[in-house]
């Protein structure tokens, strides 16, 4: 009977650990990374024109942000991935947050199930 009650909450404990989605901030800013650079990353966002965005595919357009020392960068399966493996994710969607001083201090690679939840939320 004790085993049937401790495999019961340990099935109840891993209920969170099998949840699809992540919680996302409110303020965050969907685009695209375009340039990364030492310190810095270009970031647009992807309320542009397509003129604008196939011309930002040869001349890097966008804001540049500086990285906060603290930056934390997660895939799509919300695993943490090293500040080296930056420059791989320019050209893809994804979203960033920024601290008090503007510096970029989190970014997610965001699924096209994201950022489709996140253009209706926005309208």
């Amino acid at each position: 009977m004790k085993t049937l009650i401790a495999a019961l909450f340990i099935c109840l404990l891993s209920l969170p650990a099998l949840a699809v989605g992540r919680l996302l901030p409110a303020n965050i800013m969907v685009g695209t990374i375009s340039s990364v650079s030492n310190n810095t990353a270009s970031f647009s966002q992807n309320n542009t024109s397509w003129l604008q965005a196939f011309v930002s595919v040869f001349i890097p357009t966008g804001k540049s942000y500086a990285m906060a020392p603290g930056l934390r960068i997660f895939d799509g399966n919300n695993r943490m991935l090293l500040s080296g493996q930056l420059p791989g994710l320019i050209g893809q969607t994804v979203g960033i947050t920024l601290d008090l001083q503007g510096n970029i201090n989190r970014i997610w690679v965001l699924s096209e199930a994201e950022i489709t939840l996140l253009q209706q939320s926005q309208q």
